[in-house]
């Protein structure tokens, strides 16, 4: 029998965890909540409990991570993370997840899992230089060169939610301004809308969406300037690093068919862009392949 192992995926909001063959076949999946307002110890037993409910299925062989934050991958080491993850940062999670269930773990950043994950079983299959980008809460993204994963010197290539689209723009929680991260992300979305609206407050992209579908005229602006951006940064990221492919995923993906037409012109023919195929599972699958 081929091997067994665990793929997690660590949210500010949710841990997805699923046992995963060696040809990719999913045999179980399990979610709990972060509750990451709680701190790190927190976080960490509800890892725990997801890991210990996969393995009652059965025996695994390691386990893979990927975790939102800057990861030192060789020591699989939480370098940095935002207050989405309170008091993750300086976290060894290797050493702690391999101290506990004896097993090999392999640990990296989210979004770079996630691009694994896609080469692996998703959209990258046939792409050997790729620009994944994912568009949700923030802005994240990934950068494989000749089939490999560009990581850089301090693990935070492929940050390009922290590129500057504005300087002196929107403040950003980096200490920065005008990243990229405050003008299109999901977040961005609504806090623009509310804004421009002197009257109607939203809580989500979502609820802009669904105005833009009922033809409100501050949520069109609102689109209407997502896809300005968004091209725009696509295009100065053609320049630097022309990759074959843009994979695009995230929560906002979810929309496209409100969007995607209309930025695809934007941005030309000669620049290939898809969507993600694996959905919220692409960081889970990434993981598991880092450890296989």
């Amino acid at each position: 029998m081929g091997k067994r192992v665990i793929g997690i995926d660590i949210g500010g909001t949710k841990i997805l965890g699923g046992i995963v063959e060696e040809d990719g076949t999913l045999l179980k999946v399990k979610r709990v909540d972060t509750q990451a307002q709680k701190g790190k110890e927190t976080i960490l037993a509800n890892l725990f409990r997801l890991i210990d409910d996969l393995i009652a299925e059965g025996s695994i062989d390691g386990i893979g991570v990927g975790s939102a934050g800057r990861i030192d991958h060789k020591r699989g080491v939480v370098v940095y993370a935002t207050d989405n993850l309170p008091g993750w940062t300086g976290l060894a999670l290797k050493d702690v997840l391999e101290d506990r269930y004896g097993v090999e773990v392999a640990v990296d950043n989210d979004v770079n899992a996630a691009v694994l994950g896609e080469m692996w079983l998703g959209a990258g299959r046939n792409y050997r230089n790729i620009l994944m980008m994912t568009i949700g809460t923030g802005v994240g993204g990934a950068v494989v060169a000749d089939g490999k994963l560009i990581r850089g010197s301090s693990w935070s290539a492929g940050e390009i939610g922290h590129m500057i689209l504005y300087p002196e723009g929107k403040q950003c929680n980096c200490g920065r301004k005008g990243c990229l991260e405050q003008y299109i992300s999901g977040t961005a979305l609504y806090k623009q809308y509310n804004e421009l609206s002197k009257n109607l407050k939203v809580n989500n992209a979502r609820q802009v969406f669904e105005l833009y579908k009922q033809r409100d005229e501050i949520a069109a602006k609102v689109i209407g300037d997502f896809v300005r951006w968004l091209s725009i940064s696509i295009m100065s990221i053609k320049n630097i690093l022309d990759p074959e492919v843009f994979i695009i995923g995230g929560g906002v993906i979810e929309s496209k068919e409100l969007w995607w037409d209309d930025w695809k012109a934007l941005i030309g023919s000669n620049v290939n862009v898809v969507s993600a195929e694996l959905g919220n599972k692409a960081t889970m699958f990434g993981a598991a392949q880092l450890v296989l």
